[in-house]
């Protein structure tokens, strides 16, 4: 992989912001079920467009517009059978941004992998109408995992991984593929201060129905030791508040000895402080910076990022963290 030397160097990486966010920032408001898994179709050039943007501001890593492209989130909006061939899409416009923006230098397309499934149109909940049963659910993973490799990405980006079992579904179908996998986790602080996968319920409440009852959490380290355990190549914590991102990172380095990612979500509801979550972009970056000096190697953005938020961040980020400390296991 075209960063592989970068990492074994323990050189710091720099991963792109958000993606379905800043597509719908620029175009205004997306699909109500599918979300940003149609844009690459209905707004190739905004896709194209962010990609650019990251890259001028420094990012080795460009992610895919493919978080919601699975056959199983499409099928909601009558486009199931083009499953694969948007998700190619998605990795030909960052491709074709790269070639334009950056075609001399070493940056790796990532193809990001999901367990979101189709919404409740106006909501973040999944519509019960499409979901696949677990034999369709891992077919659809293999389905897509193999659309991003022949699509020539370098890398596997798992997202919003927050429990084990459909997560380690999606991780099984990306390792076969052979490209190294990156796995994000999402996570949330429990009310008794526990680290747990991402909690829906607390975290999203101002985008769900009244009546939403969240399944069971699991405790992070469940999550952790698990999705370690089948081979990925760097692990992170994202698309969580920053009060959750740096206890989340806490856990993580107590049972990963490999690269560590973090990339915040900065828009939202925080379900600590039980208010409105805008991060600015010196904010973002004076955090990210104190992340990269306690061992975080590849740094980035989540939801409600931008490429203010990555510019800042570039700026105030040392030019080499150095070999992290190694896990305290």
């Amino acid at each position: 992989m075209i960063l592989d030397q970068k990492l074994a160097d323990g050189d710091l990486i720099v991963l792109d912001g958000a993606i379905g966010s800043e597509i719908e920032r620029h175009a205004g408001r997306l699909d109500g079920a599918a979300w940003c898994g149609v844009a690459s179709r209905t707004h190739p050039d905004t896709v194209r467009q962010v990609h650019e943007s990251y890259l001028e501001a420094g990012a080795d890593v460009i992610t895919a517009n493919t978080f919601a492209t699975c056959r199983h989130v499409l099928d909601a909006v009558g486009l199931g059978d083009e499953s694969a061939a948007i998700t190619r899409r998605g990795v030909e416009l960052a491709r074709e941004a790269l070639d334009r923006v950056a075609p001399g230098r070493p940056v790796a397309i990532a193809g990001s992998l999901s367990n979101t499934i189709a919404w409740v149109p106006g909501t973040i909940m999944a519509d019960p109408a499409f979901l696949p049963s677990p034999e369709q659910e891992a077919r659809n993973y293999q389905e897509m995992a193999e659309a991003l490799a022949e699509a020539g990405c370098d890398l596997l980006l798992l997202e919003m991984m927050q429990e084990t079992t459909h997560s380690i579904r999606l991780m099984e179908a990306a390792v076969a593929t052979g490209l190294p996998v990156w796995v994000g986790i999402s996570t949330s602080r429990a009310p008794d201060g526990k680290m747990i996968g991402w909690d829906m319920a607390a975290e999203e409440r101002h985008n769900l129905p009244q009546d939403f009852k969240q399944g069971p959490t699991e405790p992070l380290e469940t999550i952790i030791d698990r999705l370690c355990g089948l081979g990925p190549q760097a692990v992170g914590i994202m698309h969580s508040s920053f009060h959750s991102t740096t206890p989340g990172l806490d856990v993580l380095f107590e049972r990963w000895g490999g690269p560590v990612m973090a990339y915040p979500e900065a828009l939202g509801f925080d379900a600590v402080t039980q208010g409105a979550m805008a991060v600015a972009p010196d904010d973002f970056a004076r955090h990210c910076r104190t992340w990269v000096e306690q061992g975080v190697q590849i740094i980035g953005g989540c939801c409600g990022t931008n490429i203010h938020h990555i510019q800042a961040m570039v700026e105030e980020l040392p030019e080499r963290p150095g070999v992290r400390p190694q896990a305290r296991v």
